[in-house]
């Protein structure tokens, strides 16, 4: 096998493994997320080389994915192979740019059943219908769809057992495919007496097919009587057992959900076929009467038989054509026969041989009692030992641990969650949230939950309290609970006191506040004031005054842009930092920053480029923060991009940016050809005070401030923002933002 046949061949497996797995388990399950995550990224791959992926239905059976044959023999290809002919598709075509969520909705549709419980044909899924955006689905011409249904039917792609093509020759024969029944009455009687189940399974899926479950039945039950009969009476010494096994079968299958008339169905068949075994047996009555009369006594020896069908069988067999005389002899020694208590002796050695094996069928019992006894008696003393183990462990967890069911009931709190909130466990356990922790800030919890599996809430709650020395805040980090089938049955939240914690950040941020507001004043007076010399007014000045005066300017300009920084952080922090939306030309504002930057540019000697559309890019933000945001970014680049090195400003109008915005927006980059960052790093350098660098070049020293403002600022407005780079070959800072503001908070002052 070729490398690209072995590739093309692994990706089908993987699809058929997202099948099988959206067959079995919701989506958000984890084992689904997990393959359909799998699948989704060698499609990611594959579709960066090629334009599309195209998986086609071959008309002899095969499955093509891009042309690569996916024969019988490769796993899952025959049952994929039948979905497309049950949906009547002859190819799917997967485009560039094809979302998880539409490789998702394309793999559930193809694992939904066709049909419903109550035998009705299901609607085809739309996405099966009319595709999607990336997605293109091509049907199959009528007689296509034929020549296909006929090659599944008769066994082919891939060999079938014996009891498979028996199947399948009956669905033929009942859904009016093939004239007649072409399989081996003894053949037939022979399956059904081994396992009926695979025959009983043709004709529920054949009168699917038909959507008419008696007329189905009765057409197989009738092909019975005139060919199988004859074999059962002559080789069934019960053949009223025989007839209710093979009808259980279909009871086994739960028919009657299926088919609103199914049970009324199965029991007049079994009527039917006992009362046609009946006539069969009464046509030998006048040259074997004592035999016949015996026999008839064993296809009626069921107490409801005798009660239910006996009395008609006069009327039935004369219907049949026997004379009435004979009809009624007939009837009236099988009543007699079936009346008749049989005597029954046994041997004195069969009755101690019986006794002993009875004797041992007891000993034998009460061994199996024992042993399930003790191995059931191990494992409950197992499990109080993990209980007891398991509740250890929860009194002594620092944190509090509260555990709900699906409907909100407490089914387990330990102490520290008790003590946090107030509560005692006996009394909760049991109660709903609210009502036990007399607590609506729990409930919040709940309802601002998003319930798919994996995800994790973590919140604040500010618990009540008489006066403000008293007020506790918890941080609660909330989990759904999944059983093995990813069904939702509770949720686990994992409470912490943080409220030292809230109050050293509040004095933090107060300090933090009042410091860098107090340094204004005296920063503003030494500014003021190294103008007034620098100008003249207060004297005439030599160069070495200048050139000091000059580097003075410049280090107070670093201290204001470091106090800037502190104040922006302390109201992010706070929650109180102030967008001012209005709508303008983003290109003005790469241009501005590149202006204000010539000066630093032309002394590193660096080329700066802006790759800006012709037409405007109107977006509506907070002007003044956006050139914040590309001081900042632009900034860091010439810091780190060596003499006569190159930054690169992209400006691109997008209609959407996928995972990051899905309405119209722009997205900007700005490369350099720098020192790199270590992708270890990258999201560090977002965090408040880090400086990932260790190679700075000199003088490009920093709060650390800078990168983690940015960041919130395109948060705030609805945005993302991130880094690609490798060590000594530059990076890429990349940022999108919504064309309309969808950001936090706004503020007029």
């Amino acid at each position: 096998m070729s490398e690209k046949s072995a590739l093309y061949t692994e990706v089908f497996k993987l699809f058929f493994l997202a099948f099988k797995r959206l067959s079995l388990y919701v989506t958000q399950h984890s084992l689904s997320r997990e393959i359909l995550h799998n699948l989704f990224s060698i499609f990611d791959l594959i579709l960066k080389e090629k334009t599309e992926i195209t998986l086609t239905a071959g008309s002899n059976g095969q499955l093509f994915l891009n042309d690569e044959s996916m024969g019988a023999d490769v796993m899952g290809a025959r049952e994929i192979y039948d979905r497309f002919v049950r949906f009547g598709l002859e190819g799917i075509v997967f485009s560039r740019g094809v979302e998880p969520r539409e490789l998702t909705d394309l793999i559930k549709a193809l694992a939904s059943p066709r049909d419903t419980e109550t035998g009705e044909a299901r609607l085809t899924p739309e996405i099966l219908l009319n595709g999607s955006r990336h997605i293109q689905v091509r049907k199959m011409s009528s007689e296509k769809l034929l020549q296909a249904g006929a090659m599944i039917l008769d066994g082919r792609p891939g060999g079938q057992t014996e009891s498979e093509k028996m199947a399948g020759h009956i669905r033929d024969f009942l859904s009016g495919r093939s004239g007649d029944l072409s399989q081996s009455p003894e053949g037939v009687f022979e399956k059904l007496d081994r396992d009926p189940g695979p025959i009983a399974e043709a004709i529920i899926q054949s009168a699917k097919e038909t959507g008419d479950f008696e007329s189905t039945i009765r057409k197989f039950i009738a092909w019975m009587v005139e060919h199988v009969v004859p074999i059962v009476l002559k080789r069934k010494t019960d053949p009223s057992g025989f007839i209710e096994r093979i009808f259980d079968s279909f009871r086994k299958k739960n028919t009657v959900l299926i088919f609103l008339t199914a049970e009324d169905a199965i029991r007049s068949c079994a009527d039917d076929i006992k009362m046609a075994m009946a006539f069969h047996v009464f046509s030998s009555f006048e040259t074997a009467s004592g035999e016949s009369v015996g026999l008839g006594v064993r296809v009626f020896n069921e107490e409801r038989d005798k009660d239910r069908l006996v009395p008609r069988l006069q009327d039935y067999l004369i219907k049949r054509g026997a004379a009435r005389d004979k009809a009624a002899l007939f009837v009236e020694k099988l009543k007699a026969g079936l009346a008749q208590d049989e005597e029954v002796t046994v041997s004195k050695k069969k009755l101690e041989r019986l006794t002993r094996i009875s004797e041992r069928f007891d000993e034998e019992l009460e061994e199996e009692v024992r042993l399930e006894t003790e191995e059931l008696t191990a494992l409950n003393k197992r499990l109080a030992d993990e209980k007891e183990r398991t509740d250890a462990i929860m009194r002594h967890v620092a944190e509090g641990v509260v555990v709900v069911d699906r409907e909100g009931r407490i089914v387990m709190m330990n102490p520290a969650a008790e003590k946090l909130l107030d509560s005692r466990a006996k009394e909760s356990l049991g109660g709903y949230l609210v009502q036990s922790l007399k607590n609506e800030h729990l409930l919040a919890v709940a309802k601002d939950f998003d319930s798919k599996p994996g995800n994790q809430l973590t919140k604040e709650i500010e618990l009540d309290s008489k006066d403000e020395t008293t007020k506790k805040v918890l941080r609660a980090s909330t989990a759904i609970v999944e059983n093995e089938d990813g069904d939702t049955v509770g949720m686990v939240s994992v409470l912490s006191d943080i409220t030292h914690e809230k109050q050293i950040e509040e004095i933090k941020s107060q300090f933090v506040s009042l410091v860098t507001h107090e340094l204004r004043t005296p920063v503003v007076a030494i500014q003021k004031s190294l103008e007034l010399i620098d100008s003249g007014v207060t004297g005439a000045i030599n160069d070495d005054q200048k050139r000091f005066l000059a580097i003075s300017k410049l280090n107070l300009a670093r201290l204001n842009s470091l106090i800037n920084d502190l104040l922006d952080m302390s109201k992010l922090e706070a929650g109180k930092f102030v967008l001012i939306p209005s709508s303008f030309d983003i290109r003005g504002v790469i241009q501005e920053v590149k202006m204000s930057l010539s000066s630093w540019i032309s002394d590193k000697e660096i080329t700066l480029k802006a790759d800006l559309p012709e037409t405007p890019v109107t977006v509506n933000a907070d002007r003044d923060r956006m050139i914040q945001v590309m001081v900042n970014l632009v900034g860091n680049a010439l810091k780190f991009t060596p003499k006569k090195g190159e930054v690169h400003i992209t400006l691109k109008p997008l209609d959407l940016k996928e995972k990051v915005c899905q309405e119209p927006c722009v997205e900007i980059m700005v490369h350099d050809s720098g020192i790199g960052i270590d992708p270890k790093d990258f999201k560090r350098i977002f965090n408040k005070f880090e400086q990932v660098s260790l190679v700075s070049p000199v003088g490009t020293g920093g709060t650390g401030l800078g990168l983690s403002i940015a960041k919130e600022i395109i948060n705030l407005h609805g945005g993302d923002i991130w880094v690609e780079s490798q060590i000594g070959h530059g990076s890429t800072f990349t940022f999108v933002i919504p064309k309309a503001f969808r950001g936090g908070k706004i503020d007029a002052q």
